[in-house]
């Protein structure tokens, strides 16, 4: 289960943000065309892929947050002294791995996030502000449209104090200068040492941003309470090179109801689709986002407003980032719990594969190997087709100690539904059983095909 994200403004006007959008899609436009260099999407691309390869990530969207987190929001007033800390301190914790500590035991989906380090895609802050000797900084942000992350460390000055659980902790709210967006975040934080800890925000905000402040008003860290506010800018000068996107207006009607797909924006790290619909407040829609090889977009979170629907979900495949389509299916009506028969799948787990579990109404997942690596386990299966290309695994150790799967599975062939599912680190051989939680139909029931929309994408346009 993902952790909730906490809300932190309410009732954007979308049709005005897709003017915004537009209109900053048109800017790229124009740069292209007075020739100025713009890094092409492929190339952020290809150097990604070069590090998947190297050591296998997981990907996307949408549910994502299993960490838990709890953040206090109103309307604040900046305040504090903003310092800089010491240049050595500050190079030291520049290359402090902020996204691997985020990502490494899954509380946080990936969703892309890695490349954030990877490409160099955060811009460096490296604002500290100093109260009742605790030093906060803040020493990076990302946007890209999207969604934001905050990357800041914490140091308790006092040598002599020794921090424990609950002195790792940061207490804040958060404001946007001049905006007030739908938006909803959620936080992790990592004990350094005995002195020090690190933590990352996240926000997913459902209004472009581009040249906005947002306040961090934090008024205790762990047990002491003080003011170490700050402001962060927000830019997508890093991401807008590598971010497309379309516009296609597509229409589907269905039990009456007609839905548009206005806009779908691919960044580096996120894909984001706007949808409007002929129905005031239709917050109980279901809809899914496949690309052309039947992958399953992962979700990531998404916003319901009078006649506009936001939704968030993981970056294109890495065997597949530019998709010749994309297609939206609207689940309608949505499938109902009594519908559905609950049934488990165990098989032995040892050095004797394929191992083959029976999957969905009639379908099979198939693993192929268990990988025991540095960075986790990394098991590869076989679904036999697009309803079984993410199953429910669970791994057991000699231990009786059970194994969830960290992140969500990752696609590696073009060819066949062949995934890779990352599991903590385990000794080899250690592993003796695998079980596989499946929700078939009941008998006799014959479920509505989805309402499909089908998006063409011509990733040669500027």
């Amino acid at each position: 289960m993902s952790a909730k994200r906490d809300p932190v403004h309410a009732e954007p006007n979308v049709t005005e943000q897709d003017q915004i959008m537009r209109e900053h899609a048109g800017s790229i436009l124009r740069k292209w065309e007075e020739h100025q260099p713009v890094a092409p999407f492929e190339d952020v691309w290809d150097r990604y892929l070069s590090a998947a390869e190297a050591s296998r990530r997981k990907q996307q969207i949408r549910n994502r947050w299993r960490a838990a987190a709890a953040t206090f929001l109103v309307l604040i007033l900046l305040g504090g002294a903003v310092l800089f800390s010491s240049p050595e301190v500050r190079a030291a914790l520049s290359r402090f791995p902020f996204m691997k500590m985020l990502l490494a035991d899954g509380g946080v989906e990936e969703q892309g996030l890695s490349k954030i380090e990877k490409e160099g895609l955060g811009v460096h802050l490296n604002t500290s502000v100093i109260d009742r000797n605790i030093r906060f900084t803040m020493d990076e942000v990302f946007y890209d449209g999207v969604q934001i992350v905050l990357n800041y460390d914490v140091e308790y000055l006092d040598k002599k104090k020794i921090i424990g659980e609950k002195d790792v902790a940061v207490h804040y709210d958060l404001k946007f200068d001049g905006a007030e967006p739908t938006a909803s975040s959620t936080h992790k934080f990592t004990k350094l040492n005995d002195h020090a800890f690190i933590g990352s925000t996240l926000i997913d905000a459902y209004q472009y941003l581009d040249g906005h402040k947002l306040y961090m008003n934090i008024t205790q860290i762990g047990l002491v309470k003080g003011d170490w506010s700050v402001t962060v800018p927000l830019s997508v000068s890093k991401t807008s090179p590598d971010t497309k996107i379309f516009f296609p207006n597509q229409t589907v009607e269905t039990n009456g109801r007609t839905r548009t797909i206005e806009r779908i924006t691919f960044t580096p790290v996120s894909t984001q689709i706007a949808i409007r619909t002929s129905e005031y407040r239709e917050h109980e829609i279901f809809y899914r986002l496949r690309d052309d090889l039947q992958t399953d977009f992962a979700t990531s979170g998404g916003f319901g407003g009078d006649y506009e629907i936001i939704g968030n979900f993981s970056p294109p495949s890495a065997i597949n980032p530019h998709p010749k389509y994309v297609e939206v299916l609207f689940d309608d009506p949505s499938e109902k719990a009594e519908n559905f028969i609950r049934r488990e799948e165990q098989a032995p787990l040892n050095d004797a594969f394929p191992v083959v579990l029976k999957g969905r109404n009639g379908g099979r997942v198939t693993v192929t190997r268990v990988d025991y690596k540095d960075e986790g386990t990394i098991l590869t299966y076989e679904a036999s087709d697009a309803e079984n290309q993410r199953p429910t695994l669970i791994l057991t150790d000699s231990n009786d100690k059970e194994h969830h799967s960290i992140g969500q599975p990752v696609r590696i062939s073009k060819e066949r539904f062949d995934f890779q599912m990352k599991f903590p680190k385990l000794e080899s051989g250690s592993l003796t059983q695998i079980n596989m939680t499946m929700y078939d139909y009941k008998p006799g029931y014959e479920p509505k095909p989805p309402t499909t929309i089908r998006v063409p994408l011509d990733w040669s346009k500027p």
